[in-house]
């Protein structure tokens, strides 16, 4: 009897545990394409929880073959430790962009050392219109935009030795915006939905504003060049919230986002819904885990990042006004 009640536990806590979504399963990888939306209910839906605080997003510019990149990391790593009092106001994103993101044999290492491509269509149009990195150089940060060099903001805030000062500098006691996040998953068609609610809390000068919304994977263990390595390459780096994609379209997103009603924009209180959606299947031109992709992304460490900013007609042209991110569950 108590061998038959041990057996019926076990299968009670296994089915609970298959039921449960609270965690995509790792890997996900789908036996057909997708060829429309889903037309059945998501498999699991969450929200944004503390949407309500300022946020400032912090965008680490780097890659894999930046030898001097990693001490970046690892203050970034600290600003989001939950030990730090910022940690809750900071959305932070690796923004692999310029001539250190190249993938193919590296003399003298295997041919697995940096053969996977962590470019994006979206940051590489981000990496030519907010830097130049022959005035900056890496490793840099922009925080809320505000660094990047066609602006008049110092190129020392850019510098990641400065971020937390810079954050600490700029961030508001309240938000002006706030981005609530809602996502459905479909699991086995691997497909995100998202309804984001954007409001403005105070009315905003005349000008175009968007929203940007993005998927970025966290922890993915890789190689990465690093001067404080004794070999000089450290092959099980962590890349923290890798950029991979804009949601918008199957073959790279919309580089710019969705512009947001002046209607909106304009008035205090003034609120706005967008829905969107990313196909793990198709996006960036299949990269994010089609068939034959190997290995597809993993959608258990994946979040969904949302930001708004100004047009590049405003005064404050790039500038981000709010951020937000969410865990793809």
């Amino acid at each position: 009897m108590k061998l038959k009640n041990i057996y019926l536990t076990l299968v009670i806590v296994l089915v609970v545990a298959l039921a449960s979504c609270d965690e995509v399963s790792q890997p996900l990888k789908s036996t057909q394409t997708n060829s429309s939306l889903p037309n059945t209910p998501p498999t699991f839906r969450d929200s944004s929880t503390n949407y309500n605080v300022s946020k400032v997003l912090l965008e680490d510019c780097m890659g894999h073959l930046c030898p001097n990149c990693p001490p970046a990391v690892i203050v970034g790593d600290g600003l989001i430790a939950p030990s730090n009092s910022l940690s809750s106001h900071i959305v932070l994103m690796e923004d692999n962009i310029g001539g250190f993101t190249a993938v193919g044999p590296v003399t003298g290492l295997p041919d697995s050392a940096f053969e996977k491509d962590y470019r994006s269509v979206i940051g590489n149009a981000w990496g030519t219109i907010l830097f130049d990195a022959n005035t900056v150089g890496y490793p840099f940060g922009m925080i809320n935009r505000r660094g990047y060099t066609n602006s008049s903001q110092s190129v020392t805030d850019m510098l990641f030795p400065n971020w937390q000062d810079t954050i600490q500098n700029i961030l508001l006691a309240t938000p002006q915006v706030t981005i609530n996040i809602h996502d459905s998953c479909w699991v086995p068609q691997r497909i995100i939905g998202v309804e984001l609610q954007v409001t403005f809390k105070t009315a905003f000068p005349t000008g175009t504003y968007l929203l940007q919304t993005v998927i970025v994977q966290d922890s993915i263990i890789d190689w990465q060049k690093d001067n404080g390595s004794s070999s000089q390459f450290d092959t099980n780096f962590v890349h923290r919230n890798v950029l991979r994609g804009a949601f918008g379209n199957n073959s790279g997103g919309l580089t710019a986002g969705v512009s947001i009603p002046t209607s909106v924009s304009s008035v205090a209180g003034g609120t706005w819904t967008s829905y969107q959606t990313y196909d793990f299947e198709r996006g960036e031109n299949g990269k994010a885990g089609g068939i034959g992709i190997n290995p597809p992304w993993n959608m258990s460490h994946c979040y969904i990042v949302a930001f708004v900013y100004n047009s590049p007609s405003n005064a404050a042209p790039y500038q981000v006004v709010q951020a937000e991110m969410i865990k793809v569950e």
